[in-house]
C-alpha cells in the first residue's frame, strides 16, 4: 500500500490472488469489491450474522480477502496513513 498508494491497485491484487484465474481478469469489479468489503460489519450486524461470520473466520489461518480489504480501505482513509504518505522518511531522500 504504501508503494503503490493507490487502494485500488492492491485490492485489485487482492480479488486476483483470491480469484485465482487470470481468464476472470477482466470481469473482476474493484469497486464492487470494495463495496462487499464496506458492508461486511452490516452484514455481520445481526446475530445470525455475527454468528456465520465467526465460524467462518475462527476456521482460516489467515483472513478473508474481503476481511484484508476492508482493513487496507479503513487505513487508506485514515489519519495515519495520509500522514505517513505526507511526511514519510522517502520524502527526504
Amino acid at each position: 500500500m504504501l508503494v503503490a498508494q493507490d487502494p485500488k491497485v492492491v485490492l485489485s491484487v487482492l480479488m486476483k490472488l483470491a480469484g485465482g484465474c487470470v481468464s476472470l481478469d477482466g470481469e473482476l469489479n474493484v469497486d464492487a469489491f470494495l463495496q462487499q468489503a464496506r458492508t461486511y460489519d452490516e452484514a455481520a450486524s445481526t446475530p445470525v450474522g455475527w454468528y456465520l461470520r465467526n465460524a467462518e473466520a475462527r476456521q482460516l489461518t489467515h483472513p478473508l480477502p474481503v476481511m484484508r480489504a476492508r482493513e487496507i480501505d479503513q487505513w487508506s482513509r485514515s489519519p495515519e496513513y495520509r500522514r505517513l504518505i505526507r511526511d514519510g522518511p522517502w520524502q527526504s531522500i
